[in-house]
């Protein structure tokens, strides 16, 4: 049997997978975020504290735990992790959502060394959210913990490294703290540059390579016997992950991935090469096909948010929420809700961005502004969706799963914003399924991609009304103007919000 651990931005599961990718146990935990203004952060010794405890939690039938042959972890990318070679963190983790390397942004980009790498690579652009632009900060601004470091690594790389001792990463991640995968190699001459030595970043491996044997220490925190083959896989990081668990294989086949975060992917076949930096283009050589597309700052975390903004004295809200989103027309009878209440991935890449609700009237209640929440997940999904097009992929059919997907609503608005089909596949974990695929293509349980992807299946088809769509496209217009209309304002409220403001750190449970 095959155990993935996945680490999420809101909860930390341990799936275990049996034939076919039969769920056979799925426990999980709560992890808690620090916000403070750019700053968001979470505890390393948390994450491996309930990692070994949602282990032992989904290992309890002791004839179960003796069938586990092959473990794996996935998470969020452009999570940074300082450890020493004891493998403990050396201050929080400073997650993908963090903002507080844009000035290290602003230092590289000036950079002879990375104007080089950008006459190669037209479609990269440095971003605060990438992993080199965090360790710099660290450097510039945690001279201790940069100095005391033994790696910098990924939340995949920290539990690789606690389970076998040995640093590995894999290409997709690594491309994070740019590396090359045309060429295999980190950028030797920026780093140099910016003073990052190379022997601090983790050794790039292919998705699928089996590193080691996990230690017997680590057995021992699991109650596996020592004389039991346990071996650790690298898959890689929760977007590309769940892409393939979404059944993808053939070119054209594209999915939503709605958790925390949103990622829309579509694969084709063979390396393609883009010049848009609004979204990436990544090949994997291991199936010859490039999976391209982005994620936004927040898909389901709007769900999250409004729950506990709006909703903090039910229990269980989804339900209400939902039924009040109902009970509002489509374009929430004027209500408009940009979405960016941690600033912008893919496509806008905006630290500055917040949320506004625009048009609101004294007519209006909870539930309109919950009809724009939810409509907003649509637009910003269209936004990205868009910038695929561009490339020339033609997107007909889109597979929908994460927690979001489970939202009725939310999926026939998606379907008529898109003006696309939306399949609702059978089990939202893709995250977890695509690295248990990836896992079983690599030791040989399944013969490849196509093969792999068969076992998912479609539990619903959603298909647009077309007549909604060109409505939603007037709606979806203004959306976007109302964005660019406040790019100075978002500019100008950054500035003020460093000069008097965040002077309180909030930890929250699920982002």
């Amino acid at each position: 049997m095959y155990l993935v651990l996945n680490l999420g931005l809101k909860s930390i599961r341990a799936i275990v997978f049996g034939d076919k990718g039969r769920i056979v146990v799925n426990c999980s935990y709560p992890l808690s975020t620090i916000l403070n203004g750019d700053a968001v952060e979470q505890d390393g010794a948390e994450w491996w504290s309930k990692g070994i405890k949602v282990i032992n939690d989904a290992l309890e039938n002791d004839n179960l735990r003796k069938k586990i042959r092959y473990i794996t972890v996935t998470a969020s990318s452009c999570c940074l992790i300082p450890i020493n070679k004891l493998g403990e963190p050396l201050s929080n983790i400073i997650m993908v959502s963090d903002k507080r390397a844009s000035k290290e942004c602003i230092h590289i980009s000036k950079l002879d060394s990375y104007k080089e790498i950008r006459k190669d690579r037209s479609d990269f652009e440095v971003k605060s959210s990438l992993m080199l632009p965090k360790i710099l900060w660290l450097k510039n601004n945690r001279k201790n913990v940069f100095n005391e470091a033994a790696y910098f690594l990924s939340p995949n790389d920290y539990f690789g490294y606690r389970l076998t001792g040995h640093t590995a990463v894999d290409t997709f991640n690594a491309e994070k703290c740019f590396f090359d995968s045309a060429t295999n190699t980190y950028p030797t001459k920026l780093l140099k540059e910016l003073k990052i030595p190379l022997e601090k970043l983790p050794k790039v491996v292919q998705v699928g390579d089996l590193v080691s044997q996990v230690t017997n220490e680590f057995k021992k925190l699991i109650h596996v016997d020592k004389s039991q083959s346990l071996e650790y896989v690298v898959s890689t990081y929760d977007a590309i992950c769940a892409f393939y668990g979404s059944g993808v294989a053939e070119n054209g086949d594209a999915c939503d991935v709605s958790g925390t975060v949103t990622s829309l992917r579509t694969l084709a076949k063979g390396r393609v090469e883009i010049s848009s930096t609004a979204i990436l283009s990544q090949y994997q050589p291991e199936f010859d096909v490039s999976i391209i597309g982005g994620s936004n700052n927040l898909g389901g975390g709007l769900i999250e948010w409004a729950k506990q903004a709006f909703y903090s004295e039910h229990d269980s809200p989804y339900e209400l929420i939902e039924s009040e989103a109902k009970k509002v027309s489509n374009g929430a009878d004027g209500v408009l809700f940009l979405p960016y209440l941690m600033g912008e991935r893919s496509p806008l890449w905006n630290d500055d961005a917040r949320g506004v609700f625009f048009g609101l009237s004294r007519n209006h209640k909870r539930e309109h502004m919950m009809r724009a929440v939810f409509e907003s997940t649509g637009f910003s999904l269209r936004n990205i969706l868009e910038e695929i097009e561009n490339t020339g992929r033609e997107v007909k059919i889109i597979r929908s799963s994460g927690g979001l997907s489970r939202i009725h609503l939310v999926a026939q608005i998606k379907a008529d914003i898109l003006g696309k089909e939306i399949q609702i596949v059978d089990e939202y974990e893709t995250t977890a399924l695509g690295a248990y695929l990836l896992m079983g293509i690599s030791t040989g349980l399944f013969k490849d991609l196509k093969d792999a992807s068969s076992i998912t299946r479609v539990r619903e088809i959603i298909f647009p009304n077309l007549d909604k769509h060109e409505k939603y496209s007037k709606s979806y217009k203004l959306y976007k103007d109302i964005y660019t209309s406040l790019l100075s304002c978002y500019s100008e409220h950054s500035k003020l919000h460093k000069e008097n403001m965040y002077s309180r750190s909030d930890k929250i449970e699920n982002m």
